[in-house]
């Protein structure tokens, strides 16, 4: 993958004139409102915002001295915070990432307050940093003008590693009906294993199979730079930093005791998510995939998670068909870029 540096860009983002006048900072305790609020109208939006920050903060997915803006003369231009999973002690991604994006010089502005605040973070940060873009706007970061936020995180060195839609599930109101889609193999017809029954062993290498010849382009990727083994390892380690039960995870088996897939479900900071779901590829066609994603959503509706959001790759067709038949709601597509920091 490419080594990108911070200070190479296709901006010039201040000139030396500026520089003396603008100023990035950690916000104090007594700023988290403000910082919530920043360049902000509406009234829900800024509920969305203050909610979502209140519970990162309080889960540890973020930190007060984590959160910064840049200022000029006292007045705040700029705003953005790194986020990681909790339990962590390094920031893995960029949120609230906001300038006045109507203003002509959005683009400087976006990329001094990104580059000031990495190096205040200095050894916090993680090699790799995400950054996402959703559309259209939703909470809980509501971002507005997409093609100018595209343009910043190009200019600062960021990849676009994958284009997604976005589905969710919202539980119905009679829990004990899930109105799922069925396929022709009835739930007998599988037999399902957990992660404590199989061992981890057996998912990293379920998770090396089902990824071979997948349509998520970011995996095909990875496996390529990483190769195979490496990048199914790397998967699985990054999918149980994420909460969830070891129960939940189960390897899907024929009555012959032939591997057909897996399943992966967790729960993020803010949402519980399928996590990862797959058939492998000499098992697809024989529709498969539709009892382990029902499978997948029965068990985090049964441990009270009543609403379930997924990502799919754009490419991946079959996948977002069996969202689609399982009741799963497009919503909006997302554009995920990363950035490899230089050592």
């Amino acid at each position: 993958m490419k080594i990108f540096h911070l200070g190479c860009s296709l901006l010039n983002p201040i000139q030396k004139g500026e520089i003396a006048l603008l100023h990035v900072r950690a916000i104090t305790a007594d700023e988290v409102t403000a910082f919530a609020a920043f360049g902000r109208q509406s009234g829900q939006v800024v509920h969305d915002v203050a909610t979502y920050l209140e519970a990162m903060l309080a889960k540890g997915a973020m930190r007060r001295e984590w959160c910064f803006v840049l200022e000029k003369d006292g007045a705040w231009l700029g705003r953005l915070a790194f986020w990681t999973l909790p339990g962590s002690e390094v920031a893995t991604d960029v949120v609230l990432w906001d300038v006045p994006w109507e203003a002509a010089d959005c683009a400087r502005l976006g990329l001094a307050l990104f580059r000031e605040a990495c190096l205040l973070m200095g050894t916090q940060l993680d090699g790799t940093i995400g950054h996402v873009v959703d559309t259209p706007p939703m909470t809980p970061q509501w971002q507005t003008h997409p093609a100018k936020r595209q343009a910043v995180l190009e200019a600062a060195g960021f990849q676009l590693s994958r284009m997604t839609d976005r589905f969710d599930w919202h539980a119905p109101p009679d829990r004990a009906q899930t109105a799922l889609g069925h396929s022709k193999n009835s739930e007998h017809e599988i037999v399902y294993r957990t992660m404590p029954e199989v061992g981890e062993a057996a998912f990293v290498d379920a998770i090396e199979r089902v990824s071979r010849f997948t349509f998520d382009q970011y995996i095909v990727q990875e496996r390529q730079a990483k190769g195979a083994a490496a990048q199914a390892e790397e998967m699985f380690r990054d999918l149980q930093r994420m909460a969830h039960q070891p129960k939940w995870w189960q390897l899907a088996y024929t009555r012959d005791a032939k591997l057909i897939g897996l399943l992966m479900p967790t729960v993020s900071p803010t949402y519980a998510t399928i996590g990862y779901i797959g058939v492998l590829p000499e098992q697809r066609g024989n529709g498969y995939i539709h009892p382990l994603l029902r499978r997948a959503t029965e068990l985090l509706l049964a441990a009270g998670q009543t609403y379930i959001r997924a990502d799919t790759d754009q490419q991946n067709k079959p996948m977002a068909h069996a969202f689609l038949r399982a009741g799963y709601r497009p919503f909006a597509s997302r554009l995920e870029y990363s950035l490899v920091r230089s050592p």
